[in-house]
């Protein structure tokens, strides 16, 4: 076997794939460089998301003349001398190939200049290649420009995002960069956004990068313990967000995702969060360098912690140090001390009204169907694929559907709602129906849930879809990545009777809804909206019917909504008129058949 030793050209492009992700890995490991050459300012610049040209400005210390094609060199870097050092690395950057590696796939210009020096530099590559080296006119501190990236690797080129969503990355990374060093001032510019922070703390940092609402929703985070220390800001328990995207730590200045660090503050705000919303915070934690190990990632996103369970809980208790005191007690949150308005309260007759109200006719009798005219046809839709997350019923004998069902050894009799004796409920949640000798369960919110979607479906098939304006359009903030899968996705929310629109850069309206859904729980229905624009699945159809599903959550709720017995013979009503399928549009059954029988073998009246 021969061994080959590899041409420069070609170790580079393999470097290169470690380094050179996607444009914002460029900006990334440039704009690092420059935070370790002290600049106080830093401008990014870039065009067609960063594939045709990024340019990146800062004030720091800048590069020799001499030293500029050193700097290209691979395993050249200026913050490592000794193998002792890799345990203290102080600096965001020091990786050998960034430099080489960006110039083997596009072409580099740099343009530094040093403060003791008359005359500034000037070095180009192209294909890796060394093309020009001389001297100029320039400012203190460096500029370097990247063109045609993946230029002369055009395989690596038609794996990349289309520029908006690229463009995005790259703001995404802004803004992470901005929270990391507060003190700096960034400025960001593209053929559609411009941004700027103002270096002048963390607080004006958030207020750069969220906005004003979220800093009036957030309080201050402080507790030092040396060696370590936290500070930052985190949301008060009534101001949560929809994701993850909105908490950020930060690791001796290091932005970094952890999820050591994301649990322990969770594990604060737990009994306080509804499902599927999470806290907001921003946390610096420093501690000595050889505390931490920055190097698990070739990106150095994650990190490892010599003492996970110390770090995990001292940010638990500095969490909890400036959030639990704002709580009147230890389970009832004042909003007045938090300063925030309490949210619309959208009650049951709201959530009763998206079905009862749209069938104000409907009789039902106490012994028989009464059929209710419905002008839209109650054929069963069948355009929309079945969604791959909802599971097939399970074959259990005591899972009903509207057909005939088989109970053991006796004879087969098919379930109607309307024919049997209302007895009651159950923990406020479960019907209780008796028909002959069978007891029933029914699901009151998985019920109605299935009439409302199967009610918006059929209007959505029959091109009949009615939609109710909101007095008050409801306003959600998001990430500048969610905001993007949001805008690529509006006509399709518009095709299923949600009026989205945006109100900013990052921020949207829900303006009107279907009417069968005017009882939604918006800040709910928003979080399910990320889940599904994040999801992998980007098939229109299957967003549609999952965006369907999440919208028949203004169902009424077990436990919460004490349904009148007028509006249970309603519900049941419809149930036995439209003949539903007894599973709810998320795959939970809707009701469960006890036979007499069985009933009295549990207390062993037979055997």
């Amino acid at each position: 076997m021969k061994i080959n030793k590899l041409q420069s050209e070609i170790f580079n492009r393999i470097a290169a794939g470690e380094v050179v992700e996607s444009p914002a890995s460029i900006v990334k490991e440039l704009t690092e460089n420059a935070i370790d050459a002290g600049a106080t300012e830093i401008t990014v610049s870039v065009r067609g998301g960063g594939i045709d040209s990024i340019r990146i400005t800062d004030n720091g210390c800048g590069i020799d003349f001499d030293e500029l094609p050193t700097a290209f060199l691979p395993h050249a870097t200026s913050k490592i001398r000794s193998l002792d050092d890799l345990d203290t690395i102080s600096t965001l950057g020091f990786r050998g190939e960034a430099l080489p590696s960006i110039a083997a796939v596009a072409d580099v210009t740099m343009i530094s200049r040093t403060t003791e020096s008359e005359f500034g530099g000037k070095i180009g590559y192209e294909n890796g290649k060394l093309v020009m080296h001389e001297e100029c006119g320039a400012s203190f501190g460096t500029v370097i420009t990247v063109t045609d990236l993946f230029k002369y690797i055009p395989a690596r080129k038609k794996f990349l995002n289309k520029p908006s969503r690229e463009e995005t990355k790259i703001f995404t990374l802004i803004e992470h960069l901005v929270l990391a060093n507060p003190n700096i001032v960034f400025k960001f510019d593209s053929e559609t956004k411009h941004f700027s922070s103002p270096g002048e703390g963390l607080e004006s940092a958030v207020f750069a990068v969220y906005g004003d609402t979220v800093l009036k929703n957030t309080v201050a985070v402080e507790l030092d313990e040396p060696p370590m220390r936290v500070t930052g800001f985190a949301c008060v328990p009534t101001f949560t967000k929809p994701s993850k995207n909105y908490q950020n730590v930060i690791i001796n200045g290091r932005y970094v995702e952890s999820q050591d660090i994301q649990y322990a503050v969770y594990s604060v705000y737990a009994q306080y969060l509804m499902k599927r919303q999470y806290p907001l915070f921003v946390l610096h934690i420093t501690m000595p360098f050889d505390m931490v190990d920055v190097n698990v990632h070739p990106s150095k996103l994650q990190v490892k912690f010599a003492d996970t369970v110390k770090v995990k809980s001292l940010v638990a208790r500095a969490v909890k140090d400036a959030v639990l005191p704002k709580l009147t007690d230890a389970k009832k949150l004042d909003e007045e001390d938090f300063g925030v308005e309490p949210s619309p309260d959208y009650g049951k007759a709201h959530i009763l009204r998206s079905f009862f109200d749209v069938v104000p006719n409907m009789q039902v009798a106490a012994s028989s169907r009464q059929p209710v005219a419905d002008e839209i046809s109650t054929e069963p839709a069948s355009s929309f694929v079945p969604s791959s997350d909802i599971p097939e019923p399970p074959p259990e004998k005591h899972y009903l559907d509207m057909q005939s069902v088989e109970y053991g050894a006796e004879s087969a009799e098919r379930f109607d709602p309307v024919v049997c004796e209302y007895i009651g409920k159950l923990f406020n949640t479960y019907l209780i129906l008796e028909h002959g000798d069978n007891c029933y369960f029914i699901d009151q919110h998985a019920a109605h849930e299935k009439l409302l979607y199967d009610k918006l479906l059929r209007s959505y098939e029959s091109k009949r879809l009615q939609t109710q304006p909101l007095m008050i359009p409801f306003v959600f903030d998001v990430s500048a990545s969610d905001a993007e899968l949001i805008n690529e996705n509006i006509d399709l929310f518009e095709d299923c009777g949600f009026g989205i629109s945006p109100f900013g850069d990052y921020t949207f309206t829900l303006s009107y809804l279907p009417y069968e859904c005017a009882g939604i729980d918006f800040q709910s229905f928003v979080s399910d909206l990320l889940l599904l624009v994040n999801s992998r699945e980007k098939s229109p159809m299957i967003l549609k019917e999952r965006l369907m599903q999440s919208a028949c959550k203004a169902a009424v709720k077990g436990e919460i909504d004490d349904l009148s017995k007028t509006e249970i013979e309603s519900l049941l009503g419809e149930m036995s008129a439209k003949n539903i399928t007894l599973f709810c549009p998320h795959g939970r059954p809707i009701a469960v058949c006890f036979s007499k029988k069985e009933i009295e073998k549990w207390f062993k009246r037979i055997v």
